[in-house]
């Protein structure tokens, strides 16, 4: 029996080298369902939605594969059936 489809919510922080931030935020908007939220020193935090659990590991080691990046760390995961979200 197939799957209901899902929706992954993913919160990340992608730690960098300082001076590459603009050139990995640029990057970084290529990342299907990537959401830049904000950085500093570094650090960037970031959100990322998506159909699967996999489809999250493949984005952060599309993140993890970007120059200057040094880490991806999820921080906080919550998936539920796609018909949810819709819901009242």
């Amino acid at each position: 029996m197939p799957r209901a489809p899902e929706v992954h919510i993913s919160s990340l922080v992608i730690q960098h080298s300082p001076d590459r931030t603009e050139a990995v935020r640029e990057a970084a908007a290529a990342v299907s369902g990537l959401e830049w939220c904000v950085s500093e020193n570094g650090k960037a935090v970031v959100t990322l939605v998506t159909a699967s659990a996999a489809q999250v590991v493949e984005r952060i080691a599309e993140l993890n594969a970007l120059p200057g990046v040094h880490t991806t760390t999820m921080v906080y995961h919550h998936y539920e059936p796609a018909d949810a979200i819709d819901a009242a």
